[in-house]
């Protein structure tokens, strides 16, 4: 072995020893880790929560408000500046006697006051508004839960969009492999004579080809880990070592009415349509709680001092208030028909995702379909491509086959490993897929 030999090799082993090791990512990992990191996932998670939080806020209308006050005033006014002595308790005969009644000094008051306030009767509209944020949360939850099942699908996608990837990468490097075995037999058959130049520079183009190939493959193996890392919400520099999904699920058949049902019974997204229809209808309660009187219970107690939250004259105030607002100009009518419109819209647009759903159950199982027939014609394909290639590499070994027949077997041997690896993994796409459009999950090795 000569020095540049020698070097080359030990800086492939130093290379080999300090590159990073890559983790085991099974499938059902990387699912739990995007639930965890996945920006959607934790987007879905918080507009859940702030619903959740809108729904409470709603409730708490039916309690009790309670108010505290610090209210700073300074008079002159006769009237005022009397009643704020009677109210700070500081009243004195004398005193009002020896001075101008009409001419006080100025003077200052700090009023504590602590107030309840309880609506009695809102014509509805509190009751409806309650009803209302909970059919958003509910609505909130349902749309939460199909967003995470979504974040499931795809990272079920880029992870088989990985492990394509590599089986192209993998094809890739066995045809280089193989074309450069046979360009090694062309060169010795052109240095006896048994074939033309031309021959041998075909093959060598051929193994260019290959080699083009193998560097694409490659570069497009490491984005779709990329890829993946993106979709989980991690490092997308992080390094995996995937593991294919055990088993093979083209024999599993799903009737195509019975998907339809499920689909239209279980999607999460389709439940929170429904639940903002609801919430449309409730609307119109709302708006229509304009047309009633309003009734209102509250109590006070005021301190007044002269000086901030001190502890001087105290009173109370019991009182209840009826508001009824008979004409503000159709401002009511107007805001209950717009209520009323967007129920309609809403219900429309539950219509049309109706639609919706049923057409991408219907090209889920359609894709499904068509991907377990491909796959079944890419493996005979496959099966013969691989034949012929054999028998054409023993003949051009014997030196009775053509050069150009040997290098168009091998193309095709290529591509037929190519579409056959590309069916299967279609298949396990469509399938779950199909899963999803359903309303199941897609990733059924997770619970």
């Amino acid at each position: 072995m000569n020095a540049t030999a020698t070097i080359a090799a030990l800086l492939g082993s130093t290379l080999l020893a300090t590159a990073p090791s890559a983790d085991p990512l099974p499938l059902a990992d990387a699912v739990r880790m995007a639930r965890e990191s996945s920006p959607v996932a934790l987007e879905s998670e918080a507009r859940t929560e702030a619903a959740r939080q809108e729904a409470r806020a709603a409730r708490r209308d039916r309690l009790p408000g309670i108010e505290i006050r610090e209210i700073i005033s300074r008079t002159d006014s006769p009237a005022d500046a009397f009643g704020l002595k009677l109210m700070q308790e500081r009243f004195s005969f004398q005193e009002f006697t020896r001075r101008d009644p009409n001419d006080p000094e100025p003077m200052t008051d700090y009023a504590t006051e602590l107030e309840a306030s309880m609506p009695l009767f809102t014509g509805g509209k509190l009751t409806a508004g309650i009803g209302q944020a909970e059919r958003m949360e509910r609505a909130a939850r349902a749309a939460g839960g199909h967003t995470r099942v979504a974040v499931d699908l795809a990272v079920v996608q880029a992870y088989l969009d990985v492990l394509l990837a590599d089986r192209f990468a993998d094809l890739a490097e066995k045809a280089l492999d193989t074309t450069r075995r046979h360009v090694a037999q062309a060169e010795d058959f052109f240095t006896a004579g048994m074939i033309v130049e031309s021959d041998l520079l075909q093959a060598r183009v051929q193994l260019a080809r290959m080699e083009e190939n193998r560097i694409t493959a490659r570069n497009q193996a490491r984005l779709a880990r990329a890829g993946l890392s993106r979709t989980i919400g991690i490092d997308q520099g992080r390094l995996f070592d995937l593991v294919e999904p055990e088993g093979h699920p083209s024999d599993e058949q799903i009737d195509l009415p019975e998907a339809i049902e499920r689909g239209l019974t279980h999607r999460g997204d389709l439940r929170a349509v429904e639940a903002r229809v609801d919430a449309a209808r409730l609307g119109i309660r709302m708006a229509r709680g304009d047309y009633f009187p309003e009734i209102v219970a509250a109590g006070k107690v005021a301190w007044h001092d002269d000086k901030p939250f001190g502890p001087g004259g105290r009173s109370y105030t019991l009182l209840g208030m009826a508001r009824w607002n008979l004409w503000n100009w159709g401002q009511t009518g107007a805001r209950v028909a717009r209520s009323r419109s967007e129920h309609v819209a809403a219900g429309e647009e539950l219509r049309a995702y109706r639609h919706r759903v049923e057409f991408e159950i219907r090209q889920a199982w359609q894709a499904l379909d068509e991907a377990t027939a491909r796959h079944r014609v890419a493996s005979e394909a496959l099966g013969s491509a691989e034949r012929a290639l054999a028998i054409l590499d023993d003949r051009f070994s014997e030196g009775v086959a053509r050069t150009t027949d040997l290098l168009d077997a091998e193309t095709l041997a290529h591509e037929a490993r190519v579409r056959e690896a590309q069916a299967r993994f279609d298949v396990q796409r469509s399938l779950r897929t199909l899963w999803f459009a359903t309303g199941s999950s897609p990733v059924p090795e997770v619970q």
